[in-house]
């Protein structure tokens, strides 16, 4: 597989082997040794003479792509942008279960029950919001009002 080099890079060592870095700034590797290489910011190898077609790439090239895309909507925004938009999208993601969250029913008596751990736990899915220092108390409490019985 073809593959462009990041920019700056002069020389490539993979594996305890060099490779040569051609006159168009790409390098050949096997097709089952791209993926080390897209982790360390080589893309697949598109003629930059014509658009791609979505259609006719592989999967490796979809990703490259669409990591080359995104990269450059980054650059192009200011640092202050970028923190707003990956706080909202973090906001915007559903809370996973921890395997280690226990599943409880609405009543009292399997909250009472609940260690400080599995409090947090069931309040972080209840979507509950907790500041510390806190009580085991007024973990409680929280976790009674997050089900409705307070």
């Amino acid at each position: 597989m073809k593959l462009r080099v990041p920019d700056g890079c002069g020389a490539i060592s993979h594996l305890g082997r060099s490779l040569e870095i051609a006159d168009d700034n790409s390098i050949e590797v096997d097709d089952d040794e791209w993926a080390a290489f897209l982790a360390h910011g080589f893309r697949p190898w598109v003629d930059c003479r014509e658009a791609p077609d979505a259609e006719q790439m592989t999967r490796e090239e979809l990703i490259g792509a669409a990591m080359d895309a995104t990269l450059k909507a980054l650059q192009a925004m200011g640092t202050e942008d970028i923190r707003a938009r990956l706080l909202a999208s973090e906001a915007a993601a559903p809370v996973q279960q921890s395997l280690a969250a226990p599943v409880i029913d609405a009543d009292a008596e399997r909250v009472s029950m609940l260690n400080r751990q599995g409090l947090f736990a069931f309040l972080r899915n209840k979507g509950v919001s907790v500041s510390l220092p806190v009580t085991n108390d007024a973990l409680r409490a929280l976790a009674r009002q997050a089900i409705g019985l307070t």
